[in-house]
């Protein structure tokens, strides 16, 4: 049990600008996809990547706000 509470951070710091530059080619991709210059399936699949995008900003941005503990627990 001492193994799991002695996980490594993966994500040292968020940086939310990412998320904007992240946001147009998938805002280009559903437009595309319903304006039918692309296939509706490409539409389709911009809006499952706007879903992710929309709850990964989510988590983010809960990370973002959530205080860090000042001292490890020993």
């Amino acid at each position: 049990m001492a193994e799991l509470k002695n996980k490594p951070v993966l994500v040292g710091k968020v940086d939310l600008w990412w998320y904007g530059i992240a946001l147009l080619p998938i805002l280009a991709l559903i437009y595309l996809g319903f304006s039918g210059i692309l296939s509706p399936f490409i539409g389709l699949l911009g809006l499952f990547a706007f879903f992710f995008w929309l709850f990964s900003l989510v988590f983010a941005i809960a990370s973002k706000l959530r205080k860090r503990p000042k001292d490890p627990r020993q």
